[in-house]
């Protein structure tokens, strides 16, 4: 499965997430590649996950390809212009790749989000067609690192799990790699002769 990650031109937490991410799925016995804005050439059909850091204008691409779609907000730029930029942008890959699935999520420091920060999210979501919110992510106030602010509601099971990063976001990797059986890889693209 291609996975690409976006936000605001070069958000750097949009690095550390994808790295996150990464790191889950090879923890889950997965061949990943992780991909850089400004990557070397590689064999696509040696992994089976690509997770790209698509945070830069030029790695369009990307997203024209990914099975999946993550757009990682912040609250700031939401209230200042809507993140209209991006809002753009993700139009465009919706009409040009519509069978991605389109999953928004917030990264916000330790204060919860203000109730209109929370209605510029959900007016934000509500203009992509199919698109889903995600959890938000708690950020440390001042750092590009995640906390674990909600891990008092975590199932046990994920508690004992490795901890290779915040709860939130190994919810958001069980959000963007469902664990019901059905697996989609780079098939589409780049077709395996044998099953997984």
């Amino acid at each position: 499965m291609i996975v690409a990650l976006t936000g605001e031109d070069g958000d750097s937490a949009v690095a550390d997430l994808a790295e996150d991410l990464a790191m889950l799925r090879v923890a889950a016995g997965k061949r990943v590649l992780l991909v850089s804005p400004n990557p070397r050439p590689y064999d696509a059909q040696l992994f089976d996950d690509l997770v790209i850091d698509a945070s830069l204008r030029s790695q369009d691409t990307a997203l024209a390809r990914a099975g999946v779609i993550l757009a990682l907000l912040r609250p700031e730029a939401l209230e200042r212009d809507g993140c209209a930029e991006l809002l753009a942008r993700l139009k465009v890959m919706q009409s040009v790749n519509p069978s991605a699935r389109v999953l928004v999520t917030v990264a916000h420091g330790r204060r919860p989000l203000t109730a209109h920060q929370a209605g510029c999210v959900l007016v934000f979501v509500a203009q992509l067609p199919h698109a889903r919110l995600a959890d938000t992510l708690v950020l440390e106030d001042g750092h590009d690192t995640y906390h674990s602010r909600h891990s008092e509601l975590e199932l046990q099971a994920y508690k004992e799990d490795r901890k290779l990063c915040a709860p939130e976001v190994r919810h958001l990797y069980r959000e963007i790699f469902p664990q019901h059986g059905s697996y989609h890889h780079i098939g589409a693209l780049m077709p395996r002769s044998c099953p997984l």
